[in-house]
């Protein structure tokens, strides 16, 4: 996890850039803010729909209907921190403690968790 300078402890994360595919898009979140490089696995995605939302105005930051797309990376390559971006800090963790870290961790959160966990596991039995 990460501990971004605006809202506290996530996971790593960001906007896309034009011509960019999300899974571009997450290694380089990954690597400019937790500073690591690895293997990834698409686990899905969640529609963001701000239509009901009477504080959404053209001018917001974020469009109307938008999409979160969720990886798991395997870390391969674990680069010094540095802290030049986003985040002030860095840590691993047990997967069964990031609710203790993560504000506002919900039941969402909780089956993304779980998917990655699972593919975790299936990856082990793999080897």
């Amino acid at each position: 996890m990460i501990d971004l300078n605006d809202r506290g402890w996530d996971f790593p994360g960001g906007h896309i850039e034009i011509e960019e595919t999300p899974e571009e898009c997450f290694k380089r979140e990954a690597m400019e803010e937790g500073y690591v490089e690895g293997d990834c696995r698409l686990l899905g995605y969640v529609e963001v729909n701000h239509q009901e939302n009477i504080n959404w105005n053209e001018s917001s930051p974020y469009p109307l209907v938008g999409y979160q797309v969720f990886y798991r990376m395997d870390i391969q390559k674990l680069h010094p921190f540095a802290g030049e971006y986003e985040s002030s800090k860095r840590i691993f963790i047990a997967p069964s403690e990031v609710s203790e870290y993560y504000d506002g961790w919900h039941g969402v959160n909780e089956e993304i968790m779980k998917e990655a966990m699972r593919g975790l596991v299936l990856n082990e039995h793999q080897d």
